[in-house]
């Protein structure tokens, strides 16, 4: 039950209690309203089926939310997609900045909203052709299609150097096994993804390609040093870390670092390793903290305010809504008896808040229109030429995030 210092406000906000509704808009709202209102602005929020729950549109039209996550779950008929996000936007306050719409389009077999957008060539394929400016061209296509259905950040590169040939989690998700080439063609894509409009967010910092689990279903460790670290998986994400505005960080513990607790949770990961080793200065995002990884042992709720104390500034939770409303509760809470963690929380709040305020330019002419059948047929002749058989979308990753 929720304590009644934010009962009245949580089921305003999440739609717990039609028979609360106010008589007024929230022009001036209290305290504790305030709080609750820059707690969900951290939250990137998902939903379940075609309807978009009304309060979740609620949250949007008082600007009281970070940003959402969409898939092709969320279309009743392909045509929905940009219906879907139009709506969403329409929602916004005049005045606010735009909402910041996301995706899991990587491209190969995670591509939560293929169709209706067209498959991309997988970043393996990319990898194995290893022709950095065709990596380009793919990544401005793509973004074209994302930006063109009202999509502004996609959850992608995957950065991951997969160092353990047994990992089938980031496999077809990544470049290569070498940090070099991965680093290379990621540069190219963060690149061009967002000379196109749209924000790239590399993934799954420090790098999940050394894991055996799927942080979907359990919770990963990576046994190497610190040092190994800094010397490859964090070797991709330090070539890129000017250039992205935005990260995210990976449910996996790696113990070279912190032997308890996974990144999204870890101040010497999430702090020491992202802002102060590598000097990101963008918006840290979290894996969906619904996962396994997360929910099994610490709890979505539990987990979320660990990841905005560790350093994270928008945290994902990619599926329930009303699992949103009790993190934002627990998180304004927490900023009422602690003023460090309001601070921490008015950091996180900002970092969102300009990133979503960079996308009020004016979005710049797509440098590259090329017909993308003919991309995608030059990408398959020079892979055949190759003798490599890229990854498909029925190969096992195909829904992971």
């Amino acid at each position: 039950m929720l304590p009644s210092r934010f009962s009245r406000r949580a089921a305003l906000t999440f739609g717990l209690g039609a028979a609360l509704a106010p008589t007024r808009a929230w022009a001036q709202p209290p305290p504790a309203a305030r709080a609750l209102d820059r707690a969900s602005r951290c939250l990137l929020l998902g939903w379940r089926g075609p309807v978009v729950p009304s309060a979740l549109l609620n949250l949007i039209a008082r600007d009281a939310l970070g940003g959402v996550i969409v898939s092709r779950e969320n279309l009743a008929t392909p045509d929905d997609l940009t219906r879907v996000t139009s709506l969403l936007q329409a929602r916004v306050p005049r005045g606010a900045p735009p909402l910041l719409i996301a995706a899991d389009q990587e491209g190969g077999p995670v591509a939560h909203l293929s169709p209706p957008l067209p498959s991309m060539p997988s970043l393996t394929t990319l990898g194995a052709i290893d022709d950095p400016a065709l990596t380009a061209r793919c990544a401005s296509a793509l973004a074209a299609s994302l930006r063109d259905a009202g999509v502004n950040l996609d959850l992608a590169p995957v950065l991951d150097v997969r160092t353990n040939r047994q990992n089938m989690v980031v496999y077809g998700r990544v470049f290569g096994s070498q940090a070099a080439l991965v680093a290379a063609h990621g540069l190219r894509f963060v690149r061009a993804l967002q000379a196109a409009g749209v924000i790239a967010c590399p993934k799954h910092f420090p790098g999940h390609g050394g894991t055996r689990e799927d942080s979907h279903a359990a919770l990963p460790r990576v046994a190497a040093s610190r040092d190994q670290l800094v010397a490859t998986e964090l070797l991709p994400f330090a070539e890129v870390h000017r250039e992205a505005r935005a990260m995210m960080v990976a449910h996996v513990v790696y113990e070279g670092v912190d032997r308890d607790l996974p990144a999204t949770l870890s101040p010497a990961c999430a702090t020491g390793l992202l802002r102060e080793h590598l000097g990101f200065q963008g918006v840290a995002i979290t894996d969906d903290l619904e996962m396994q990884a997360i929910r099994a042992r610490w709890g979505v709720v539990p987990g979320a305010l660990r990841a905005m104390s560790a350093g994270c500034d928008l945290l994902t939770v990619a599926h329930t809504v009303s699992v949103g409303g009790a993190v934002a509760t627990a998180l304004a809470q927490a900023s009422e008896r602690d003023p460090r963690f309001a601070a921490r929380l008015d950091e996180a709040a900002s970092r969102v808040t300009a990133l979503r305020r960079s996308l009020v330019q004016a979005l710049p002419p797509n440098p590259y229109r090329e017909s993308l059948p003919r991309l995608l047929r030059e990408v398959a002749q020079r892979e055949a030429a190759l003798g490599h058989r890229g990854p498909r979308a029925s190969d096992p990753t195909t829904q992971r995030r």
